[in-house]
Parts: C-alpha cells; structure tokens; sequence
C-alpha cells in the first residue's frame, strides 16, 4: 500500500514538475515572443548567424545527433527539425545522418567492448529492463522495423545490439535506412518552417507539446504496442 502512494506520489510530482516547465518556457516564448519570431521567421538571417561559427555549426549539428543517441538529451525530431531550418533539406538530413551514424556505431561498439556494465549506466534500469523483455533474441527485420517507426527508442537498441551477436556492419546499414525517413520528413519540415505564418504555430506548438505528454505518459504502453505491431508484420512477411 506505501508503494503505491508513493508511486503515485512520484507520478503526480513528474506531471507537476512537467506542467510547471511547459508553462515556464510558454511564458518565456509569450515573453520574447516578438524579437523570436523577427529572428526565426527569417531563415536566411538564422542561416547567416550560424554561418558565423564556420565549420562548428555543422560539426555541432553532428554533435547533437552524437549525444541523442548515446545520451538522449534531446529527441531526435527536434535535432532533424533544427538541422533542416538552418541548413536546408539535403544538407540538413546530411548532418543528421552523419551525426545518427556516429553515435549509432559509437553506442554499438561501445556495449560490444565494454559489455553491459556500460550500457547499465548509460541507460535507466526500468527502460534496460523492459526492453530487455521486448527485444530479447531479436533478428535484423525486427530492430530495422524499430529504427522505421516512430515512438520507440532507438537509442536504446542500438545498445541492445551491441550486446548481441548480430553483426554490427550491417545492423548500421539496416538503422541508416531505417533512420532515412523519419530524418527526410524531419529536416523537410524544419526547411519550411519560416514560411509558416505566426498564427499557425499556435496549433502546431500546442499539438506538439499534448503529443510529447502524451507519450511521456503512457510510453511503456505505446511502445508494447508498436512492437506487437512490428511482431505482427513480421509474422505476416513469413506467411508470404
């Protein structure tokens, strides 16, 4: 019984804690709302700034895709969404692969050579666990299936793989591809942003931020769910 209430406790202050940022920072934006827009609503100005770092902007673009993987300190949308506004879609999605691929290999090599100490510590114990559950004994078709779709981890097998037997080579050929897409529509909407008028991020930020809610929410469910899903297609491309 004090479990419960004191995970309910926890929950409670994490959704708390979660409503008070989301507020901080929509006030913040109401705030700098104007100077903000004149900046972003320009993209040849925003390109013109990070210009001036020279070859750093596109090495910290690298860099973030580096640490989204290894890390997660940012989602990977926002990174492609970033990368495509400043840079235009192909080099956008370039930069964005090239960062993805590095830190992909990085996370692979590093739980093959250094075992699963290291990806205890890079990883939260809940999340290990669970997808220790759900991808226990996977083959390529099934951790390709989750680099393509939306909503799971990735990160977390890239590690998952590296502590397996598969072959690291072509499981970074097998999440190059299966990355590709969701990066495309990432950096194709970034590229577009500053043609959107100012009234129509209203409905775009609020969905974004019931969508991030959402899935902070519920992510265990949304991921079982997903991989029942890819289980299913699997099933359905051995029947064929």
């Amino acid at each position: 019984m004090r479990d419960k209430q004191r995970g309910d406790n926890l929950a409670w202050a994490r959704a708390a804690l979660l409503a008070g940022l989301i507020v901080a920072i929509g006030g913040a934006l109401w705030v700098w709302r104007e100077p903000l827009f004149a900046f972003f609503s320009d993209a040849e100005r925003a390109r013109e700034w990070v210009a001036g770092f020279g070859p750093w902007g596109p090495l910290v673009s690298v860099a973030l895709n580096v640490a989204q993987v290894l890390l997660a300190p940012l989602p990977g949308q926002f990174v492609g969404l970033l990368n495509g506004y400043l840079y235009g879609l192909w080099l956008g999605t370039l930069y964005s692969m090239a960062g993805l691929l590095l830190g992909t290999a990085l996370a692979m090599g590093l739980a093959r050579w250094l075992g699963r100490p290291v990806v205890e510590w890079l990883v939260s114990g809940e999340t290990l666990a669970r997808w220790d559950r759900l991808a226990g004994r996977r083959g390529p078709l099934f951790f390709f299936l989750v680099f393509l779709f939306p909503f799971v981890p990735d990160d977390v097998a890239c590690f998952l793989i590296g502590l397996s037997p598969l072959s690291i080579p072509s499981m970074l050929v097998l999440a190059t591809f299966g990355r590709l897409p969701g990066v495309f529509v990432s950096c194709w909407v970034g590229a577009r942003a500053a043609q959107l008028p100012v009234w129509a991020w209203i409905p775009l930020g609020g969905g974004a931020a019931a969508l991030a809610w959402l899935f902070w929410r519920y992510q265990a469910r949304l991921e079982s769910w997903i991989v029942n899903l890819i289980e299913r297609l699997i099933w359905q491309s051995k029947d064929v």
